[in-house]
């Protein structure tokens, strides 16, 4: 292929893509879509990318008017969608009129892995960036410097790179902090923070209790606004919200607290860091968020949220105040997402890390064979609703099975093996697609008098049985003992014979690692197991063909599921 041809195709699918996503081209399914027409890029597109994403962003750039212009005029062949089409269409944002311009932001932690969950929060940040014209920000919430770890900025792009999420701006609120200080100083000279020097048992207390703290009852001086801006406060600095409220996110919350250690991009420079309390609204309105979207958990916090900006407001910081949008977290049943559930089955012994096949993080769904269309979809089905759900792993599954099933392709494996021999075999090799219906090549397997077939299938056959092996011909049983003997009978499919799989003489010893998210326990306190028959291993053979496969290969077995190879001769079984 030329560098135009390869060109042209990356332009052909990106043109496409961002004509099916309100004018944002999707990188993930993209490449997806190039190596189902070019397979063979496919060992080579991880050097390919340098010169993938530049198109991507060209396309980007453009205005969804103009995409599907050249769309129709250079591949009038591709039918495009627009906006109105969307597969799972989301209501309008509120008082979007009232924007200049509609920005939205995803604020990860670089505290630990990204989840599923977070796919939901990206994805809805994304498209209404795009449903509405507008931009996605992408801001590292990294204001507890003994949480946050270089590895997980890292692996935080990674996970969006993959899931072919580029971001508008890649932010740090970190970057933030000289800034937050300025505001929290007016904040505290207009009497809406105080230090609290309260032992921290005493302050959860007086919350409980609707009891006001002494320190709040008299104004700030100057040698307290002093100590703050030289980071010399014993205590911690509160909101003076109110103390009497039913919400108890405004019972003097804590907005800035002492916290020595080294933060992984400021070094030493700072030691007084904002809670998200106060660092989120701030940040929100120093970048012109249009909408913060949030999950349900922090409805009780919205009160607080919006004073903040208020106040902000007022100090002439913003000229439109952010506004929320709650969304109910996603939660999958048959594996958690919680970090100390997580954790819980580390300590224990039953996961050895966070990328176990068996989670639903971004890294362990990638190494089982999810692919960035299958998990968008299946989060964009679930769109804004803020009623609360735990989809079965199974509805996830699906979604990933329609993704991948035009571009994977089929080839035979039997497990539990047993030998079949057959007289009278009038063919030498036989000549099979590799997909039914799309065009992915083919392969030819050389035919003996010798075939493998799985026990499972023939166990209940008796001498004189007739069958069927599929896509070849049809056979009778003479015999059943450690080998099966059989003869054959004709090439006539008859639509009674029973259908089995089998390999041909030459098949390999293949392993497939097998997990099943049906097999766990939920204790009464919420804590979470799975059972020890949720990781098996179903050894087998596998025809010859699959001694080219290599890592990261994706393929599906006639009758077993779709797989992703992981090693030589063995692979996970990603689904049925």
């Amino acid at each position: 292929m030329t560098n135009s041809e390869f060109e042209d195709l990356v332009f052909k699918h990106s043109l496409f893509n961002a004509s099916q996503h309100a004018g944002r081209a999707n990188l993930g399914s993209i490449i997806n879509k190039i190596i189902a027409e070019k397979p063979e890029l496919k060992s080579d597109i991880k050097n390919l990318m340098n010169e993938i994403k530049p198109i991507v962003e060209k396309i980007n750039s453009m205005s969804p008017e103009k995409q599907i212009e050249l769309l129709q005029k250079d591949f009038p062949n591709m039918k495009s969608k627009t906006k109105h089409d969307e597969k799972f269409p989301l209501p309008s944002l509120p008082n979007f009129n009232s924007y200049e311009k509609i920005i939205t932001r995803f604020s990860p932690n670089p505290n630990g892995h990204l989840h599923i969950g977070h796919v939901k929060a990206f994805r809805l940040d994304l498209r209404y960036a795009q449903k509405h014209s507008g931009k996605l920000f992408l801001r590292f919430d990294d204001t507890n410097p003994i949480a946050i770890k270089t590895e997980f900025y890292n692996e935080i792009l990674e996970n969006l790179d993959w899931m072919g999420i580029i971001p508008d701006q890649i932010t740090y609120t970190s970057d933030y902090l000289d800034e937050i200080y300025k505001i929290a100083t007016q904040m505290f000279y207009d009497n809406h923070l105080y230090i609290c020097e309260c032992e921290s048992d005493l302050i959860k207390n007086n919350r409980l209790k609707k009891q006001t703290c002494e320190h709040s009852l008299s104004d700030n001086s100057d040698k307290q606004i002093s100590d703050f801006l030289s980071s010399r406060i014993n205590g911690v600095v509160r909101f003076k919200g109110d103390m009497k409220s039913d919400n108890t996110a405004m019972r003097d919350p804590i907005m800035l607290r002492l916290v020595v250690g080294e933060h992984p991009r400021t070094g030493k420079k700072y030691n007084i860091w904002p809670t998200y309390d106060l660092a989120a609204p701030i940040t929100d309105c120093l970048e012109k968020v249009s909408h913060a979207l949030r999950s349900k958990e922090f409805e009780l916090r919205d009160e607080l949220y919006n004073e903040i900006t208020q106040i902000l407001s007022n100090q002439g910081k913003v000229k439109s105040r952010p506004s929320l949008v709650s969304f109910s977290r996603l939660s999958m049943k048959g594996s958690p997402t919680s970090k100390s559930n997580i954790k819980s089955l580390l300590d224990k012994g039953q996961i050895d890390n966070w990328h176990d096949i068996r989670l639903v993080t971004l890294s362990a769904l990638h190494k089982r064979g999810f692919i960035p269309e299958g998990i968008s979809n299946f989060v964009d089905s679930l769109g804004l609703s803020k009623s609360e759900s735990s989809p079965d792993f199974e509805l996830l599954a699906s979604f990933n099975r329609k993704a991948r099933d035009k571009s994977d392709k089929r080839y035979f494996f039997v497990p539990n093996p047993v030998k079949l021999q057959i007289n009278n075999v009038p063919i030498k090799s036989i000549t099979l697609n590799h997909h039914p219906t799309e065009n992915l090549g083919n392969r030819t397997i050389e035919l003996s008098d010798e075939f493998y077939v799985s026990h499972d299938d023939v166990d209940s056959l008796n001498a004189g049985d007739e069958i069927r092996l599929m896509d070849l011909f049809n056979i009778k049983i003479i015999e059943k003992t450690n080998t099966i003997t059989a003869d054959y009978t004709s090439t006539k499919p008859l639509s009674n014979l029973k259908k089995i799989q089998w390999v041909s003489h030459d098949g390999i010893d293949f392993n497939l690692l097998i997990p099943d998210n049906e097999k766990y326990t939920v204790a009464s306190d919420g804590s979470f197991e799975f059972l020890p028959d949720s990781l098996t291993t179903r050894n087998g053979i596998a025809e010859s063909h699959c001694k080219t496969l290599t890592e990261g290969d994706m393929l599906q077995f006639n009758r077993i599921g779709f797989c992703r190879v992981i090693s030589e001769n063995s692979a996970i079984l990603s689904h049925k």
